[in-house]
């Protein structure tokens, strides 16, 4: 039942992309310094969504000049009509850290959205296949009640059965960059919340 909430919870994110809100981790500060930026060609491109993700389609381009990727969240033409799949645009860098790749997001202000609150992805992709995984935001919960990292941040919990996370983190981008480095991304990027596409 958890996995299922989890899933949810991340189509409905993504469906929204990543609005930034619901079972999610942001934060104050990017989890990124300039020299961490990376650029990937082969993320660029539009990418059909897999499984409960069937029907969103999502448009990567890059700016090679800032090194700045643009995501856009749109309903597939193919799409059943009842899928909800709102127009969504946001901007991220891609960052590396050791062997591990990030997305790094924030919603497009030009397009009049909410505060830009950073959000990580971890980023696992070849030509033909993507997969985007959040922060566990209860996992994220537990460890900083556990002061089992060094993060600090704000919960809110939503209803009691689903009960649903937020995570505001504001932590200075120096103590994300230590987490990211140090954190074990199996527990804290939960393959429940992984997001799957395919090239289109």
């Amino acid at each position: 039942m958890k996995t299922r909430q989890k899933l949810g919870s991340a189509t409905v994110v993504l469906v929204s992309l990543l609005a930034l809100s619901g079972c999610w981790v942001q934060s104050v500060y990017p989890f990124y310094e300039d020299s961490d930026v990376i650029v990937d060609s082969n993320l660029t491109g539009t990418w059909a969504g897999d499984g409960e993700l069937k029907g969103c389609s999502l448009g990567i381009s890059l700016d090679a000049t800032t090194q700045a990727y643009t995501l856009v969240v749109s309903k597939s033409t193919d799409a059943d009509p009842n899928l909800e799949c709102d127009s969504m645009t946001s901007q991220g860098k891609l960052v590396q850290m050791g062997v591990k790749r990030f997305l790094d997001i924030a919603p497009d202000q030009e397009r009049g959205l909410p505060a830009a609150l950073d959000t990580l992805l971890k980023v696992d992709a070849d030509k033909q296949k993507l997969s985007l995984t959040p922060l566990d935001p209860d996992w994220i919960e537990n460890a900083m009640n556990e002061k089992a990292i060094k993060l600090q941040g704000r919960v809110q919990e939503f209803g009691v059965l689903p009960r649903f996370v937020a995570v505001t983190l504001v932590s200075p981008t120096s103590d994300l960059r230590d987490f990211l480095r140090q954190a074990e991304t199996k527990a804290a990027f939960n393959d429940s919340g992984r997001m799957s596409f395919s090239r289109k």
